[in-house]
């Protein structure tokens, strides 16, 4: 099985696609009605790439 993220922010997950990380799946949020959760690979390099944007924002 392979480690996943959720990413609930917008803004977040399309730092992260500009990046080169790719969705692996959209889904309806289930903590936010009319939001989306972003799933992501969770890898080192994206865990530092997500800890960077954090960091900015």
């Amino acid at each position: 099985m392979k480690h996943r993220k959720v990413i609930l922010s917008l803004r977040v997950a399309d730092a992260l696609i500009k990046q080169g990380f790719q969705v692996i799946e959209v889904r309806p949020s289930t903590k936010v009605r009319g939001n989306a959760a972003f799933i992501f690979e969770l890898t080192p390099e994206f865990s530092k790439a997500l800890g960077n944007i954090r960091q900015k924002l």
